[in-house]
């Protein structure tokens, strides 16, 4: 009774105050999640009683290994990301275990928490959206130095303020619909659902939108078959792991030139990344640059005009990114963790047919996010997909299939 009461606590703590770092950004919900992590640990040796260690935890614990080591060999000198990425995975893990194995009262307080996190950052998107970002701009112009910045630089830093803020509200909004229309409330989870399409499809912030309208595909998928869509989703990742980042850049060597003329500055920018990455990969395959080479190996080129980073931070895509600083070994361990990963949920026996509804939502969007745009290792978005994932525990059934 007193580990779910402090788990009870840690998560409505979590998704609460969730409101106001998502808000402002997102950044803040990676430390706040670890630590709820840490203070909801539980002591009941029940918890930890597993018979057999999971493949999946077998290949994500190595795979975590690796990225560690590869700092090793890594010419950024910076270890912090060691710690963020491979002490933080294992607490948001936690979290999302020890928070969604709650039942009982404690259960709907936190699903009462959720709802409230959905709703209030749903209203203020949609202000926002409505309204041109009048909060933000007026705290960022209040808190942060634009002096002599144009206004159309301006309005692109909160737009991507918004945008961040937009994550949580649409990796959480399936399944805190399907946690509504599990209860009668189908009219409630409808209003979630709308408004993370609105927010997806704001600020100009074209990933949201893409991770929504792939999401919604599959998911819809996955109420008529819903173990094969769950299998399906993490197998194809996985084959995406291997085969991107190797196919990738022959693929965009050949588009035609007339095409690559029509596209948006922005969209040839990220064919121009990506073929990049590619060729550093094809340098060093094996055992990758080593974490966080991506900021040491940028370098300028000049496109359409514009002088541009081919590397800015990351390749934004996950698999490109993986390959670069972790190798084909990193690539393998991590593409059999998902493997594994996704055959162990797909056979779950409590596995319902709306549980694997929000574990599809949950994950096509979130890859979509990081393959599309997003690095593999920015910890907000793994904070976040923590807080999905807690929501999604509350749907599975009561009793075995």
């Amino acid at each position: 009774m007193r580990d779910d009461t402090r788990a009870g606590i840690a998560g409505i703590a979590g998704f609460g105050l969730s409101l106001v770092f998502a808000i402002a950004g997102s950044l803040l919900i990676a430390p706040w999640v670890s630590l709820l992590a840490m203070a909801a640990v539980p002591v009941d040796r029940r918890f930890w009683d597993v018979r057999r260690i999971p493949w999946a935890l077998v290949f994500g614990g190595l795979f975590l290994v690796w990225v560690a080591l590869s700092y090793l060999w890594s010419p950024h000198d910076d270890p912090g990301q060691i710690w963020r990425t491979c002490l933080g995975i294992p607490l948001y893990i936690l979290f999302a275990a020890r928070i969604g194995a709650l039942e009982g009262a404690w259960q709907r307080r936190v699903e009462a928490a959720i709802f409230f996190l959905l709703l209030s950052l749903g209203l203020f998107l949609v202000y926002e959206a409505m309204f041109d970002g009048v909060n933000t701009l007026a705290f960022k112009l209040a808190e942060e130095d634009f002096s002599g910045m144009p206004a159309a630089d301006v309005a692109t830093f909160v737009n991507r303020n918004l945008g961040h803020a937009a994550v949580p509200l649409i990796l959480l909004a399936v399944p805190a619909a399907l946690i509504a229309w599990r209860e009668g409330g189908v009219l409630i989870g409808a209003v979630f659902v709308a408004m993370a399409a609105l927010a997806a499809f704001s600020y100009g912030i074209e990933v949201n939108a893409a991770a929504f309208i792939l999401a919604s595909g599959a998911t819809l998928l996955a109420a008529f078959w819903p173990r094969t869509v769950v299998a399906g989703a993490f197998g194809v990742t996985a084959g995406m792991l291997v085969v991107m980042p190797l196919a990738l850049p022959e693929v965009i060597a050949a588009l035609p030139d007339d095409l690559r003329d029509a596209l948006p500055l922005s969209w040839v920018w990220r064919l121009e990344i990506w073929s990049y990455a590619g060729e550093l990969i094809r340098e060093n395959p094996w055992f990758g640059y080593g974490l966080d080479a991506s900021r040491p190996l940028n370098r300028e080129l000049v496109l359409q005009g514009f002088n541009v980073e081919a590397l800015p931070m990351h390749p934004h895509n996950a698999t490109l990114h993986v390959w670069l600083e972790t190798g084909a070994v990193g690539a393998v361990l991590l593409a059999a963790a998902l493997v594994a990963m996704g055959g162990r949920i797909a056979a779950a026996p409590k596995l319902s047919r709306i549980q694997a509804m929000g574990v599809v939502w949950v994950f096509v969007a979130y890859v979509s996010l990081i393959v599309f745009s997003y690095g593999v290792w920015q910890e907000w978005h793994q904070g976040t997909v923590a807080l999905a994932a807690t929501s999604v525990f509350f749907l599975g059934a009561k009793r075995p299939a």
